[in-house]
């Protein structure tokens, strides 16, 4: 994020480089957490930043509701406790998209836990 900073074009010109209206950058830049994880993997791209770790986590994000339906109930429970998302949340956030904020959330939930 803070290449953003440093950034020189204006939000219509990064919006147009990343694939996102000028408005929504400027909301972003506002509000932060209104980020969205493939919006850090654009401008990581952009950027000439690696990927790696926004691939990465949205692997484990996709194969998480499956492990946690093999589990039994009361762990599962547990761990969605802990994470503070059920699976029905997990997986319409895999279709749609994580919001920088609930990964946040759910880290510092772990943390904490």
């Amino acid at each position: 994020m803070w290449r953003l900073r440093e950034c020189s074009l204006n939000d219509e010109q990064l919006g147009m480089a990343v694939g996102l209206s000028g408005n929504a950058i400027r909301n972003r830049r506002s509000k932060p957490d209104l980020w969205k994880l493939s919006d850090v993997e654009r401008l990581a791209t952009y950027f000439a930043l690696p990927v790696t770790a926004c691939v990465q986590l949205n692997q484990v994000l996709t194969e998480l509701p499956t492990s946690l339906k093999n589990l039994p109930p009361d762990e599962r429970r547990r761990i969605e406790r802990k994470l503070l998302f059920k699976i029905a949340q997990l997986e319409s956030y895999n279709q749609s998209d994580w919001p920088i904020r609930y990964l946040l959330r759910m880290h510092q939930s772990l943390v904490r836990n």
